[in-house]
């Protein structure tokens, strides 16, 4: 990870975890992150662009109203509802002693404007809530759609909540505009893959087809135990359901394309060096229906499984660890060197980051360590600069690295892909 250069870091006054740092994608492209501690601190990073035309990197801590003291964060997620405007959906677990010292008081807030606005105001949006009394202990946060097919035609698709509890049950939340409200969906009827689990669900994964008719959803728990379903959303029927079990914690399950869909991109965008980094994905648009999911073990090597969608858990192999005693957190796979095949990134309790690759004739390699200040809680690849290139974003337990691909590299990227564009293949014109 050579061409990564650190661009910012900023502290947090107390850690975060696994679940504390979320991403929002605005209308016109650009993304913003959310930070959160456990002791209530929660910081919005953004690059404003200066009065010179220079990007500045802009860390500012967002009050969000109901959460009192002695209160903390345990999970956070958020999205946007709409494609045209900005109009955020922001959820905050939280667990709070009650006045009686032996128990817990647990919630889900739910913060939003509840009207579309061209603007983004982060400030508004953390004065809106709206409480949602639980009776277990939160884990996983995150959001999905929910679609709705009434013969062939689909006649509803929504962006649900989804939080996983302390009760091994996997809870639904869908908002009810007209009273303003979000109430819990019987999971069952909406989402057949979540039944009662052995142990507490630490992670899901949801990931539906490009035509929204079929959902492939992961998720692992505190056991050990896995699994993999894939759903009919015309029928709301499991069309297959493999279960495995890992002898210790999993911290993360992540279902990804093995290619991904050919896209085009504009110059105005600054997307550039994204359409120069599809040429080679075009190259295995057969590939495209190919899923794998990666499964990050805590002590034990990381598992992928490849093509899942035809052979469901049985194709699989071990990812190479360097060492045994560290523990594996998260992982982000991302194609980081723009050759149009996917990294696997993982981070660990050794304050490093394991970037993996895949070698045609070797398999999967350690390729490289990035040494961080402190353990790593988070990763994300996101654009958060706005320039059209991703930035590697690490979560540690003491703050927020922001880490910028180096412009020496991409230029060489960027000359190479445009050389192979213009040039002639030789070899090829002689057939």
């Amino acid at each position: 990870m050579e061409q990564f250069k650190d661009a910012h870091y900023f502290y947090i006054p107390s850690q975060g975890n696994i679940y504390t740092m979320t991403d929002l994608k605005l209308a016109n492209g650009t993304k913003k992150l959310l930070v959160a501690s456990l002791k209530r601190e929660i910081f919005c990073f953004e690059y404003q662009e200066s009065s010179t035309g220079l990007l500045i990197p802009t860390t500012k801590e967002i009050s969000f109203t109901y959460i009192p003291n002695g209160a903390e964060i345990i999970s956070m997620d958020a999205f946007n509802k709409s494609s045209t405007n900005n109009e955020f959906v922001i959820g905050i677990t939280i667990i709070k002693n009650s006045n009686d010292s032996d128990s817990l008081e647990t919630y889900l807030n739910i913060y939003s404007e509840w009207e579309e606005n061209i603007d983004f105001d982060i400030e508004n949006i953390a004065q809106n809530c709206l409480n949602v009394e639980l009776n277990f202990i939160p884990y996983k946060l995150l959001h999905t759609y929910l679609v709705t097919w009434q013969n062939d035609e689909m006649v509803n698709k929504e962006i649900v909540f989804i939080l996983s509890g302390s009760d091994l049950q996997v809870h639904v939340y869908r908002e009810y505009s007209s009273d303003h409200v979000y109430k819990e969906l019987e999971s069952k009827d909406y989402f057949p893959e979540f039944s009662k689990t052995q142990s507490p669900v630490i992670w899901i994964d949801v990931y539906y087809t490009q035509d929204l008719t079929e959902r492939i959803t992961s998720f692992c728990c505190e056991c050990g135990y896995m699994k993999l379903l894939r759903v009919d959303t015309k029928t709301n029927k499991v069309i297959y359901n493999f279960s495995t079990r890992f002898g210790n914690y999993i911290s993360k399950v992540q279902i990804f394309p093995e290619k991904d869909a050919p896209s085009t991109f504009t110059l105005e965008t600054g997307g550039l060096i994204k359409c120069l980094s599809k040429i080679d994905e075009t190259r295995g648009a057969a590939d495209d229906r190919k899923l794998n999911l990666v499964v990050v073990n805590t002590i034990l090597p990381a598992v992928i499984f490849h093509d899942i969608l035809e052979y469901g858990l049985t194709n699989y192999v071990t990812l190479p660890r360097h060492d045994t005693t560290s523990i594996l957190t998260c992982c982000e796979i991302a194609d980081i060197d723009f050759d149009g095949e996917k990294e696997i990134l993982i981070g660990n309790s050794a304050e490093e980051i394991m970037l993996l690759k895949h070698h045609h004739n070797k398999g999967w390699c350690l390729e490289e360590l990035k040494k961080i200040a402190a353990p790593v809680l988070g990763l994300k690849y996101v654009d958060v600069s706005g320039d059209g290139v991703k930035e590697l974003v690490i979560l540690s337990m003491k703050g927020v690295h922001v880490l910028q691909h180096d412009f020496g590299c991409l230029q060489k990227v960027l000359d190479s892909k445009i050389k192979s564009l213009t040039m002639p293949n030789i070899a090829e014109l002689k057939l």
